[in-house]
C-alpha cells in the first residue's frame, strides 16, 4: 500500500501558495494514475489531503516562535491570530484537527480494513472542503 500526503491547497487552492497548491494537487494526480497502472499488481494507492491540523505551523505567530533556515537566517511561524481564529470559525466541527486526528485515515489506509479502497484522496478537514 502507498499513500501520498496532500492538502487541501491542492484540492481547494489557497491564495499566495500558487506552487504549494499545484504540487499537491500534483500529488493528488499522481495517486489516481498509480492506482491505475499498479492495481494489476495488489498495490494500493491512495492519499490524504489535510485541512488546518494543529502544528507549529499552524499555532498563534504570537507565540513567536521561529525557525532557522540556514545562514543565520530566522523565519517566524504561525498565523496571525485573527486569520487563525477566522479559519477555524469556518471548521464545520469547531475546531483544528489534532495529530491523532490526522494519523487516523492513515492508519485506515494502511490496514486491510481498506484492501478495496484505491485511488482516492481522503480530506481529513473537519467538514470543509465538503
Amino acid at each position: 500500500k502507498i499513500i501520498n500526503i496532500s492538502s487541501t491547497s491542492g484540492v481547494a487552492g489557497n491564495p499566495g501558495q500558487v506552487n504549494y497548491s499545484a504540487a499537491k494537487l500534483g500529488i493528488v494526480g499522481l495517486t489516481k494514475t498509480m492506482a491505475k497502472e499498479w492495481g494489476r499488481f495488489g498495490i494500493n494507492v491512495n492519499s490524504v489531503a489535510y485541512g488546518f491540523i494543529e502544528t507549529r505551523l499552524t499555532q498563534d505567530k504570537e507565540q513567536e516562535e521561529s525557525a532557522d533556515i540556514g545562514e543565520g537566517r530566522e523565519v517566524a511561524i504561525g498565523i496571525p491570530k485573527a486569520m487563525r481564529d477566522a479559519g477555524i470559525s469556518m471548521i464545520p466541527l469547531g475546531r483544528p484537527g489534532t495529530p491523532k486526528d490526522a494519523a487516523g485515515p492513515v492508519l485506515f489506509l494502511a490496514s486491510p480494513l481498506s484492501d478495496y479502497v484505491s485511488g482516492v484522496c481522503v480530506l481529513v478537514t473537519g467538514g470543509s472542503y465538503c
